[in-house]
């Protein structure tokens, strides 16, 4: 079930996105932008920020061209449009990674780090850049959405308090908690449940959640043999697209769900390519997306749309 908020939400957090086109800081200098692949755009300077053309020394691998710089790392051949070009398709340079309020793990480094070819947010098992584990859907951030009363997923923190977001494992018959200490439990615990999320909770967490996954990590994804199942991302250390089965399967909140609609063209969570019959992707909050250089400053690119920079 598609709620209504989807549209107030995306207007609230795009009221002030990225609204400065000439990259100025309050002194009329040009400023570096972060967050994105590829660095600022403004080659020829000196600093360490590891842009074509410059004369820094890049110390975090850096593999740009046309640079003076010392960089040490040549796993990658980088165009220096924060695309690499070698290994598989890429989505960020690892001199300018994306973060997860502040701190950059796996699906944000600009590495390929499970070796399949695919790097960050190109990996199908990437969930978003607060996510620790290219090799599975788990985020791998130890404790990370281990917690029995989930709230948002996808925002990089787990825990209550923060976002008006409550779900309990213990309570959803389908036992999504089995391996991480929540089994369903049931009975007069459960009755506390709110019969329907919080607006603060709908409004804050649903612009960060793939099309086909509710706001707590429970996805529909093909199953493998032509049907779709509902699996819980953290539910196991092995659950992967291609190790559906190691995954727990779960109940999704109708109250807090971005339901792919195949129908208008979504790429659903889990899938690398659109149905059959459309040629672009619809997002229902940002825009379509290639890279992250496709959208605004901080923002990041997952299954062809543009999501806004997580708080972590």
């Amino acid at each position: 079930m598609r709620t209504k908020t989807i549209i107030a939400a995306f207007a609230l957090l795009t009221a002030c996105p990225a609204d400065n086109p000439n990259n100025t800081n309050d002194d009329g200098a040009a400023t570096e932008t972060s967050g994105i692949p590829g660095g600022d755009n403004n080659p020829g300077d000196d600093d360490d920020d590891s842009t074509p053309g410059d004369d820094d020394d890049d110390s975090n691998g850096g593999t740009n061209t046309g640079d003076d710089d010392d960089d040490d790392d040549d796993d990658a051949a980088d165009t220096g449009t924060g695309t690499d070009t070698e290994g598989g398709t890429g989505m960020n340079d690892p001199s300018d990674p994306l973060d997860c309020g502040g701190t950059v793990y796996a699906c944000g480094d600009g590495k390929d780090n499970d070796g399949d070819g695919l790097i960050d947010l190109m990996d199908t098992e990437c969930t978003g850049p607060c996510d620790d584990d290219e090799s599975s859907f788990a985020t791998g951030i130890p404790g990370d959405n281990m917690d029995c009363k989930q709230d948002c997923f996808f925002d990089g923190n787990s825990g209550q308090g923060d976002d008006g977001c409550i779900w309990s494992l213990k309570c959803d018959e389908a036992n999504p908690g089995a391996n991480i200490g929540c089994e369903y439990t049931g009975g007069n615990n459960c009755d506390n449940m709110p019969p329907n999320q919080d607006p603060e909770c709908i409004e804050f967490c649903l612009p960060f959640v793939p099309p086909g996954c509710d706001c707590f990590g429970c996805c529909e994804v093909d199953d493998g043999m032509g049907g779709k199942v509902n699996i819980f991302l953290n539910s196991h250390p092995d659950c992967s697209i291609d190790n559906i089965a190691a995954c727990e399967q779960c109940t999704q909140s109708d109250d807090c769900i971005n339901t792919c609609e195949e129908e208008e063209c979504e790429l659903c969570f889990g899938e690398t390519e659109l149905p059959e019959g459309c040629d672009e992707n619809t997002c229902d909050f940002g825009d379509t997306c290639n890279t992250a250089a496709d959208c605004p400053t901080d923002w990041y690119c997952l299954n062809e749309c543009c999501y806004p920079p997580p708080p972590g």
